[in-house]
């Protein structure tokens, strides 16, 4: 019998009849599969605990194919609040596919996880994440992917960024207009990004004005994994 692992369940689909398989974030392993038998034929089963956002202990058992069987699960804690307000849902969900996709395979993913578990977190508090919580939660997974975008200096020089500035997710972030080319963006956009990618997440929701770019660093995790984030239409939609 396998040991009892921390993760965060960031998705699922269904599996023939009766099954589902459910998609986890664990900080031991990053991204992992397994299939939860009769999940569907009885509620009873799992009850609620394999609702994306909730975060669970779960114990794993072999099986003849690739993904192992969820044998138990136990719930620590999952979204209740985060699921009363539209834009607290669909926060959720692009929390959850942003950390779940930037984190590897069958490969540590401790900042990942610890960071999808502070989103989740705040977004159980009184005060809802801002636009610029979002950003900050972007600029952070990127960086603990080990994909920093290059904000305060240009990607080639690499000089202090100053006016006038573009960014490329090509070359990985700011440069001078006259290093390359890419979307215009001002400097103090990017100074915003940068200083939101250090603050603590936490801090975040203090930040009412919304981000110049909101979007820059959304672009660059898309370019990073080749597809769109399929929350993110929701997301701009209601305007997050």
């Amino acid at each position: 019998m396998e040991h009892a692992i921390d993760a965060v369940v960031v998705g699922a689909f269904d599996l023939g009849e009766a099954d589902r398989v459910v998609r986890l974030l664990t900080p031991q392993e990053g991204r992992v599969s397994v299939v939860a038998r009769r999940a569907r034929s009885s509620r009873r089963r799992f009850g609620g605990m394999l609702e994306v956002g909730t975060h669970v202990q779960v114990v794993r058992a072999r099986s003849r194919g690739r993904m192992m069987n969820l044998s138990e699960v136990d719930r620590i804690a999952g979204p209740d609040v985060a699921r009363t307000e539209l834009e607290r849902i669909a926060l959720l969900s692009y929390g959850c596919e942003v950390c779940a996709a930037l984190a590897p395979e069958a490969a540590p993913a401790e900042k990942l996880f610890q960071l999808l578990i502070v989103w989740l977190d705040l977004l159980e508090g009184e005060r809802r994440p801002t636009v610029a919580s979002r950003v900050a939660l972007e600029a952070k997974a990127l960086t603990f992917a080990g994909l920093t975008p290059a904000l305060g200096r240009c990607a080639l020089c690499p000089e202090p960024v100053e006016d006038p500035m573009v960014f490329d997710v090509e070359v990985g972030g700011a440069l001078h207009a006259r290093c390359g080319g890419g979307r215009a963006t001002p400097a103090r956009a990017l100074l915003e990004l940068e200083a939101l990618r250090r603050m603590p997440l936490a801090d975040t929701v203090a930040q009412d004005e919304r981000p110049v770019t909101p979007w820059r660093l959304s672009d660059f995790v898309q370019h990073q994994l080749g597809r769109r984030l399929q929350s993110r239409s929701f997301l701009e939609t209601i305007g997050g």
